[in-house]
């Protein structure tokens, strides 16, 4: 028999499991740190990351792993959520302008068609957990957009969707991109080219973009032209099939941006290019994880306009490229102006601070 757990119950002890995931993530953090040999007591946090990452790895692994089996005890699966009939029906979408933004209900978007037209490109920014169409990452990558001509730029807004427990979130996820893939395959049977959208998500937004992807090819037969995403959510999404995530799959060309890979993003490459900037796990001059993962937004709103900032090289892994038997390989660009063609993984270093693009130097 079932046992029915009452929502509020739910919401708690949902709490308690991600804080007490969260926590035992950073006490190993500590213990290792306080074991560093006395020569090494100068490191920065981000230098303790680099080496404790690795042991880390299979504890956050095994945390995505126990997910849906903790999702399924609180009624939280993608499967049980639509069998309550879940719906998404405070999500929005804003058209930005240089005047401000003008909010539509994703539903109900007759009159957001009429201004789209279908000869400009259509970027769509989809913003991550506890964020919004006026947040952080929009806030800081729109403004770039709009100084570049011919492009209609939309923002999603799901502030009242993903925005307290973790657990949910991560299910509500399949279910806005599922939404804002019918709104897409609207506008493209009204005559957008699905080659002139392009899908830019952050964190679960990369997760939102994916599913929004497959719901367009699954509805017109078709793919949207591309989709960056910028540090996919990692807890709950490794090892996990991608029909529920961002994969290649979703888009004509698909390329990813690791900057807090095996933490809060993902580690495994998921696209057709799999930017690794300083080895995607931490960045110079962040402490916390939280900064690290808003970097890969803060790089692609510098490439917009300083489009050869980020050459990047191909090769197979960090400590390859660092000791530069890559030297010798292609260089493919990271950002807005990243080509299709060429796939792998790709790696680079930035600086710490903005300007973070150090050209050709970073490429070792």
């Amino acid at each position: 028999m079932r046992i029915r757990i009452p929502e509020y119950f739910t919401g708690l002890l949902t709490y308690r499991f991600e804080f007490i995931y969260l926590a035992r993530i950073f006490m190993l953090v500590g213990l290792y740190a306080a074991n560093l040999p006395q020569d090494r007591a100068k490191l920065s946090m981000s230098d303790i990351f680099d080496t404790a990452l690795p042991i880390l790895h299979p504890l956050i692994e095994a945390g995505s792993n126990r997910c849906e089996t903790l999702k399924s005890f609180f009624g939280l699966t993608y499967q049980q959520m639509l069998e309550k009939n879940a719906t998404v029906e405070e999500l929005s979408i804003d058209l930005i302008t240089k005047n401000g933004n003008i909010k539509y209900n994703l539903t109900a978007t007759s009159r957001l068609k009429r201004f789209l037209g279908s000869d400009k490109q259509i970027i769509v920014l989809v913003h991550g957990f506890r964020e919004s169409s006026d947040g952080w990452m929009v806030g800081g990558v729109a403004p770039e957009l709009l100084k570049v001509a011919g492009l209609k730029i939309l923002a999603l807004d799901g502030r009242k969707i993903i925005n307290l427990e973790y657990f949910r979130s991560s299910t509500y996820t399949r279910f806005m991109g599922e939404q804002l893939g019918i709104f897409l395959s609207e506008i493209i049977k009204d005559g957008v080219d699905p080659m002139k959208i392009y899908l830019i998500g952050h964190s679960l937004g990369s997760h939102i973009a994916g599913i929004a992807g497959k719901k367009v090819q699954q509805q017109t037969g078709r793919l949207v032209g591309r989709i960056t995403a910028l540090d996919p959510a990692g807890p709950c999404f490794g090892n996990v099939d991608p029909s529920g995530r961002i994969s290649r799959q979703d888009a004509v060309y698909v390329d990813v941006i690791h900057t807090n890979a095996g933490l809060l993003g993902l580690k495994e490459p998921v696209g057709d290019k799999d930017f690794y900037p300083n080895g995607g796990m931490t960045q110079p001059g962040c402490i916390l994880s939280t900064c690290d993962h808003s970097r890969a937004w803060e790089f692609l709103a510098e490439s917009v306009n300083s489009a050869k900032h980020f050459p990047a090289r191909k090769c197979e892994n960090w400590t390859s490229f660092k000791e530069g038997f890559c030297s010798k390989n292609s260089v493919s660009y990271m950002g807005l102006e990243s080509k299709a063609g060429d796939p792998g993984l790709y790696f680079f270093t930035t600086a710490a601070s903005s300007p973070f693009g150090l050209g050709p130097t970073g490429s070792g």
